[in-house]
């Protein structure tokens, strides 16, 4: 009896082994390739050759942050990532939002690709891991110092990983060229971009849903270096000025950005579901946007997103005068469309193709679409 209950347990463990190991691992690091390169997922930041984009997102491939163990790089995911971070000696100022898109099977995939590509040799991630740490890690968003609290280094790459305390003010002055910073922003969703401008001009970008958020001058950029990051955790930026335009959400109240940063310290944002009053309409498109990613040009990003067959770029610049902002867009394949954006006393708006209507409305043909600009200027 005792041998035919061993052999009974064996089987079934062996069964359960077989159910769990079911796919080979080329299967899994194929699957998490797909999931990785989709449309608005980690491609968008850290590139397909793993390499990320200097200064500001730092690299995978050969990290030693995914070296030891896979738990720092579950909870990275799972929990987000804010803070100056040194990777491999050299220093980043991003921050990493947590991966809501996907459930802990697709993230099993995707860290195991991560884990397998471009030289990586490290373990593959299952379901049943992802799952554990979404229960046992603390809610808050993570800092390299909280997080190396938790998954300390070894001492043979603690020297070239982890923090560091920028040596510059916090807030930016003169700005001479475009800074950007990827990081969290008040009344966007976790995957927001803020940008200084040549003439002092910042603006959030919230690649969340594909939009512009709003656009200020007053006040200095953000305080997204020694001040913010080292404010125990805390990952919402603050900013001192008031946006003189401010694109139409149907969520957020009309809090002052003052009261948004202060009152929502200990977490982002969340604001995704405002892409159902996306400011762009096609007609037959009910579709979300979908963020494809950004490069940049002269130090200027050029975000892309798709609607539905249609690929939208939107390159944000100075006007001529350098008086406010200019906001240049392509569509391919160029499409009847109509752009709607809020009516404020406080900016004046006009596009050199159509007229926008004293609602907002911007009317365009299927030529005048293909590229187009709208220019926002505060008034006095």
């Amino acid at each position: 009896m005792y041998l035919y209950t061993k052999i009974l347990i064996f089987s079934l463990l062996f069964f359960l082994s077989l159910k769990v190991y079911s796919e080979s691992r080329d299967e899994i690091i194929e699957k998490g390739r797909k999931l990785y390169n989709g449309a608005g997922s980690c491609v968008a930041c850290h590139m397909q050759d793993g390499k990320g984009q200097k200064g500001t997102i730092p690299p995978l491939a050969g990290s030693d942050w995914l070296k030891e163990s896979s738990a720092r790089s579950i909870a990275i995911s799972l929990r987000g990532l804010a803070g100056p971070i040194k990777v491999n000696g050299k220093k980043y100022y991003s921050a990493m939002p947590p991966q809501l898109l996907f459930n802990d099977e697709k993230l099993a995939y995707i860290l195991s690709y991560v884990n397998n590509a471009w030289g990586n040799k490290e373990n593959i991630i299952t379901k049943k891991q992802i799952t554990q740490a979404r229960k046992e890690l603390p809610q808050d968003v993570f800092t390299p110092q909280t997080l190396l609290k938790h998954f300390p280094f070894d001492k043979k790459y603690s020297k070239k990983n982890g923090t560091f305390t920028p040596t510059y003010d916090d807030t930016l002055g003169d700005i001479s060229s475009p800074v950007l910073y990827r990081t969290f922003m008040p009344g966007a969703s976790p995957a927001a971009f803020a940008v200084a401008l040549p003439g002092n001009h910042y603006y959030c970008w919230d690649a969340g849903e594909s939009r512009l958020r709003y656009v200020w001058t007053k006040g200095g950029f953000i305080k997204a270096n020694q001040a913010h990051w080292s404010s125990n955790g805390k990952p919402v930026a603050e900013f001192n000025g008031t946006p003189y335009y401010r694109a139409q959400t149907t969520l957020l109240k009309n809090e002052t950005f003052e009261e948004l940063s202060k009152t929502n310290m200990q977490k982002p944002i969340y604001d995704t579901s405002q892409a159902v009053d996306f400011p762009i309409f096609i007609e037959g498109i009910k579709e979300a946007p979908s963020f494809l990613g950004y490069r940049l040009m002269d130090g200027f990003p050029i975000f892309r997103y798709s609607l539905g067959k249609h690929t939208i770029t939107e390159l944000i610049r100075m006007n001529s005068e350098k008086t406010g902002i200019k906001r240049i867009f392509t569509i391919s394949p160029p499409t009847k469309m109509t752009f709607k954006l809020t009516p404020t006393e406080k900016a004046s708006m006009h596009s050199d193709c159509g007229k926008i209507k004293p609602d907002g409305t911007l009317s365009l043909s299927s030529s005048e679409s293909s590229k187009f600009s709208i220019i926002i200027t505060p008034k006095e």
